[in-house]
């Protein structure tokens, strides 16, 4: 067996102690923040400063004004273009639930690019409801909630999220209509 030049276990652990700090974080972030699968649409907190929701009666924090939860295309339409979001942003998900025609919710969890700190993302996705009953599948109703699990504040990264998703659906009218 071939011992390495001293140079080269120097360099290594000279990496090893400068990369320790990300590692002790990630230990600290798994033990510190674990999945818990959400079943159903939670809600901010009222004095949150690191959550957002759309939909679902109100909305909470720092949610643009003229963002809808309307919108235009059907509700499969929208749930395809979610799931397309979901494949280009490498997130994962923890509970999907459908009924195989119209309604869907799901549960994921993004990671912040650096540090990984888990963000909790909860979609849920049903048919609008028109007075029309021949428009009655046209459009769709989203709810969206995004929630940082650690700190007491996200720098506004879970509204840039929202917003990201939003407008991703929202364009996903054209393309798959």
């Amino acid at each position: 067996m071939v011992k390495p030049p001293p140079k080269t276990k120097r360099n290594l652990l000279i990496v090893l102690l400068i990369c320790s700090p990300w590692f002790m974080c990630q230990v600290w972030i798994q033990v510190s923040a674990p999945n818990e699968v959400w079943t159903s649409m939670p809600t901010c907190p009222t004095d949150s400063q690191n959550c957002v929701h759309l939909g679902g009666g109100s909305s909470q924090y720092e949610v643009p004004d003229d963002m809808s939860n309307e919108l235009q295309s059907n509700a499969t339409t929208v749930w395809l273009s979610l799931l397309e979001w979901v494949e280009e942003n490498d997130v994962e998900t923890l509970h999907k639930e459908t009924n195989g025609t119209s309604d869907y919710y799901v549960h994921l969890v993004q990671r912040t690019s650096f540090w990984r700190f888990p963000d909790d993302l909860v979609v849920r996705i049903t048919p609008s409801e028109t007075g029309d009953s021949s428009q009655a599948l046209s459009g769709s109703v989203i709810e969206i909630h995004s929630q940082s699990r650690l700190g007491q504040d996200d720098l506004g990264e879970n509204t840039r999220r929202l917003e990201a998703l939003h407008s991703h659906l929202s364009d996903a009218e054209s393309i798959w209509d």
